[in-house]
This record gives C-alpha cells, sequence and structure tokens, in this order.
C-alpha cells in the first residue's frame, strides 16, 4: 500500500485564498497514478478537524475559509489515518503579507527548489514554545568581491538547495530554521529552511525552543554587506510579527544581557556568527 512521507505547502495564506498543497514522498518510487487518486487529506486546528478531502490524489488546492484568519491550520496528506509527521503548518493572515514584506521576501521551500525526495526533518512545533533567537552563519561566501552579499534570487535558491544536504550528519536538510541573504540592492531574503513551525538542528539543546537563524556568509571576513544594518532592522521587524501576529507570543522571553537574541557563540566555544556580524546583534530589535 502506498504511504506519504511527506508534503509541501506555503507557509502563509492570505485568508479567502486558494493554497496548494502536494504530497511530495512516498514509500515507493514512480507510485501508479491509482495508488496517488487515493490520498486523503485532513486539515485541522486547534487540534480540531476543519475540512476533510477524500481520496482527492496527492495534489490539494484549498480555499481557506476567511474564519480561519489568524489561526493555524495543519494540513495533513494520509492513506489510512493523518498524522503530525506527514504534515505542513500554515498560518491564516488576513493582510498579503505572505511572501514580500517591504523589502522582505520569503521563499518557501517549494519556492527555492527543495529535494522532495528527501524527507522533511524535525517535528511540529507549538509557536508558543519558541522561547528565544540564535543566529549564526553558514561560512558559505559569494564568488565575487562582495562576499557576503548576493545579487539575485536565482543564487539564493542554488544556496538553499545546497544546504539541503551540505550537513547529512545533521540530517539531509536545512538545519537551520531560517537562512537570511542580504541582498546587495539593500533587501534580505528568508529562505525557508525546517521553517518556523519544527523543531532544527542548529543549536544543541535550543533546537526546540529556539529558532535558528542562520546569515549566508562569513562574517569574521570583511567587507560587511553595505546596507547590513538595515537588513538587521529589517529582520528584527519580521520577528516582531511573529511575536506580535503569529502566535510566537513568548519569543524573546529568553535572551542574553544586553541583547534581544543570542548569538551561537553565546553558548559554545565558536566564533560564529563572526566577529563583524556578532558586534551587530543589538541592531536586532523586536521586544
Amino acid at each position: 500500500m502506498l504511504l506519504v512521507r511527506d508534503v509541501s505547502g506555503p507557509a502563509l495564506v492570505l485568508a479567502g485564498e486558494k493554497a496548494r498543497f502536494r504530497a511530495t514522498s512516498f514509500n515507493m518510487s514512480s507510485p501508479p497514478e491509482e495508488e496517488l487518486n487515493k490520498i486523503n487529506w485532513r486539515i485541522t486546528s486547534g487540534g480540531n478537524t476543519i475540512d476533510e478531502f477524500f481520496e482527492a490524489g496527492p495534489i490539494l488546492s484549498y480555499k481557506v475559509p476567511v474564519s480561519l484568519s489568524g489561526r493555524d491550520i495543519l494540513v495533513m496528506p494520509y492513506r489510512n489515518s493523518p498524522t503530525e509527521t506527514v504534515s505542513v503548518l500554515t498560518h491564516i493572515t488576513e493582510e498579503d503579507t505572505a511572501h514580500d514584506e517591504g523589502n522582505i521576501i520569503f521563499l518557501s521551500r517549494e519556492e527555492w527548489g527543495v529535494d522532495s525526495d528527501l524527507p522533511r526533518r524535525g517535528h511540529i512545533v507549538d509557536p508558543r514554545a519558541r522561547t528565544e533567537i540564535f543566529i549564526h552563519h553558514t561560512v558559505i561566501v559569494d564568488n565575487d568581491a562582495t562576499q557576503n552579499e548576493w545579487e539575485n534570487l536565482e543564487e539564493v535558491k542554488k544556496n538553499m538547495r545546497r544546504l539541503q544536504t551540505i550537513r547529512p550528519d545533521l540530517g539531509k536538510d536545512v538545519p537551520y530554521s531560517i537562512v537570511a541573504f542580504c541582498m546587495a540592492d539593500g533587501g534580505l531574503v528568508l529562505g525557508e529552511g525546517r521553517g518556523i513551525h519544527r523543531s532544527g538542528a542548529h543549536t544543541l539543546g535550543h533546537n526546540t525552543s529556539a529558532l535558528g537563524i542562520s546569515f549566508q556568509g562569513n562574517f569574521e571576513k570583511l567587507p560587511m554587506p553595505a546596507h547590513i544594518d538595515s537588513q538587521l532592522a529589517m529582520l528584527g521587524n519580521w520577528l516582531q510579527e511573529l511575536r506580535e501576529h503569529k502566535g510566537f507570543i513568548n519569543l524573546g522571553n529568553e535572551r542574553p544581557l544586553g541583547r534581544e537574541v543570542f548569538a551561537h557563540r553565546d553558548i559554545k566555544a565558536t566564533a560564529c556568527p563572526g566577529e563583524h556580524l556578532f558586534t551587530k546583534l543589538n541592531r536586532i530589535r523586536f521586544l
């Protein structure tokens, strides 16, 4: 019997709009169409079933009811019985902020081209359980004079795909919740790693309580991105949105003295996230 191993879908959806969810990985390669067509879908919110679709197939196009605005939904494809292990958590928003908030662009896993043959790692985490932020750097630089700046979205997508498999010792998935790319035009691109609703593999002992955000680059090296101060402020604004409007009500309750975010080096003997980024972390403000 065909079993579903993984599912993809958007992290944010505008209430009243359609969202597309796809079963992406199975217990057999090249499953027959008749088996795929028997896939069911259940959508829950707050532990209650909102909708269920039987034998709907591997792709679900779901028009989100306006009544779900401000809530999270859990979308689960299944054959026998649904499980949170194979699910995607989507926040329903009233405003069209799902992808572009000012100069921030959010790229979902589907948008950067995740390899769906690899299972998604991490377990679902209640947003209220997130109490801290840890900042890292990937130590992967651009191949030009501005090593810590990125020129276009194709570079970002290519590097996100690379990050999916770069640390097999942590499981073949991006270990961070989010990867931040400082763009040469002053924008900030946030690539969805394991995601804000799943546990990570970024900071030992803090992978459930913390969101792990890694900046793409090596911030032991110069030059720093030309717009780093405003980009850190943008990240703070995005985190504030999570805390005040997306259910992460305890985010930042745990923090180091004088800053609102931790550096990886605060708890481990490491240079991460690099000296030049470390000295600017007090510019990330969201409380």
